[in-house]
C-alpha cells in the first residue's frame, strides 16, 4: 500500500468510523424524505381553503389556497350571491394577488379594470336580486415569491362596500 502524504493522517482522513457517514447519509435521506412527506400531505400549498362572509346585500365566497410555492398554478374562484339587485358588482383584490404573481386568465371578463388605493379592482356589471355571479382567476407564483401577502377580497356595489374577506397567503420557495 502506498504511504500517505505529510499531511494527513490515516485515522482523521482515511479511517473514518463508517457510522459516522453512515449517521450523515440517514440524516440527509430522512430530510429529503420528511420534505417530500410533507409536500405530499399539502403543507406546502396547493389545497384550496374556503372563506365566507354573508351580509345584508350579498354573500362573497373565495375559494383558493392559503400556501403556496414558486412556480405554481392554481385557481381562486370568487362567488356572489346576490339578495337585492346589485347595481355594479365590483371585486377589490388586495396587493398579495398580485405581488409577484402572474394572473393567466380571467372568466368571464370584467367591464372595467382599475386600482382602487393599490389594489385591483374588478367591475362586472348589474346583478339580479336572487342571481351568483362566480368569477374563476388563474395565477402563478413567480419563483422568486416569498413570504406572507395580505390576500383579502373585498364586495362592492359600484363603491358601496358589502363585505370583507380577510386572508393571509404564504409563499414558500
Amino acid at each position: 500500500m502506498a504511504e500517505l502524504p505529510d499531511q494527513l493522517d490515516a485515522g482523521r482522513h482515511r479511517d473514518v468510523p463508517v457510522w459516522v457517514e453512515l449517521g450523515a447519509r440517514w440524516t440527509v435521506l430522512g430530510l429529503v424524505a420528511v420534505i417530500a412527506i410533507a409536500a405530499l400531505a399539502g403543507v406546502f400549498g396547493q389545497t384550496p381553503r374556503e372563506a365566507t362572509v354573508a351580509a345584508d346585500a350579498a354573500t362573497l365566497e373565495v375559494s383558493a389556497p392559503l400556501r403556496l410555492r414558486g412556480g405554481l398554478f392554481y385557481q381562486g374562484r370568487f362567488t356572489v350571491d346576490a339578495h337585492q339587485a346589485l347595481d355594479n358588482v365590483t371585486l377589490v383584490l388586495a396587493q398579495g394577488w398580485l405581488e409577484n404573481t402572474s394572473i393567466n386568465t380571467i372568466e368571464p371578463s370584467p367591464t372595467e379594470e382599475t386600482s382602487r388605493d393599490g389594489k385591483l379592482a374588478l367591475s362586472f356589471g348589474p346583478l339580479g336580486e336572487g342571481e351568483r355571479f362566480v368569477l374563476y382567476m388563474q395565477f402563478q407564483v413567480n419563483p422568486t415569491n416569498v413570504g406572507s401577502r395580505d390576500a383579502g377580497v373585498e364586495l362592492y356595489d359600484g363603491d358601496t362596500l358589502l363585505a370583507t374577506i380577510d386572508r393571509t397567503v404564504t409563499v414558500f420557495p
